[in-house]
């Protein structure tokens, strides 16, 4: 089974672990059952870790748009096409995602003490909007991730170990 590259692994783990720490932790934050202690220290982590995630983001959606990977050969070509869209919603929702949760910001933010974020917008109506549009991104969000996993589980189960695709190790011929 021909393997992606290895940026494409490491982009898309970085991502993964990335965006699967912010849902967790930010539907956590959301639901009040975080330490006040925790609570107020995961929006600024957040903020920070998505930050650093911006640039690496962009580039994964540069390199996905300009490398196309083949299909499994075992995989049907309607299994394929459903896999493109499922796909192109995970990069649309966690675009639209972080760039909700910058327009958003009310206030400045520091990334780690090495710089600020201003806040790009007046706080109002227009960042309550862009709350709103983050917190509903989100959820779809974590709706795609679970239905991508749930994917990968099936087409395992099925005897078509795609994981292995974004794994390293050596490739089978």
């Amino acid at each position: 089974m021909k393997r992606y590259p290895f940026l494409a692994m490491l982009l898309h783990w970085l991502s993964a672990a990335a965006i699967l720490w912010a849902l967790c932790s930010g539907f956590a934050l959301a639901s009040g059952i975080l330490p006040p202690i925790w609570a107020k220290a995961i929006p600024p982590l957040n903020i920070a870790l998505t930050t650093l995630l911006l640039p690496f983001w962009l580039l994964r959606l540069f390199y996905r748009l300009t490398f196309r990977m083949p299909p499994p050969a075992d995989m049907a070509p309607r299994d394929w096409a459903m896999a493109r869209r499922g796909h192109l919603a995970l990069y649309a929702l966690g675009s639209l995602s972080l760039l909700s949760g910058i327009l958003m910001m009310e206030r400045p933010m520091s990334v780690f003490g090495w710089f600020t974020l201003a806040a790009p917008l007046p706080p109002g109506l227009l960042t309550s909007g862009f709350a709103l549009a983050h917190f509903v991104s989100n959820v779809l969000l974590a709706l795609a991730v679970a239905a991508h996993i749930s994917a990968v589980a099936v087409h395992h189960r099925r005897g078509l170990p795609i994981l292995r695709r974004m794994s390293s190790g050596r490739s089978e011929r």
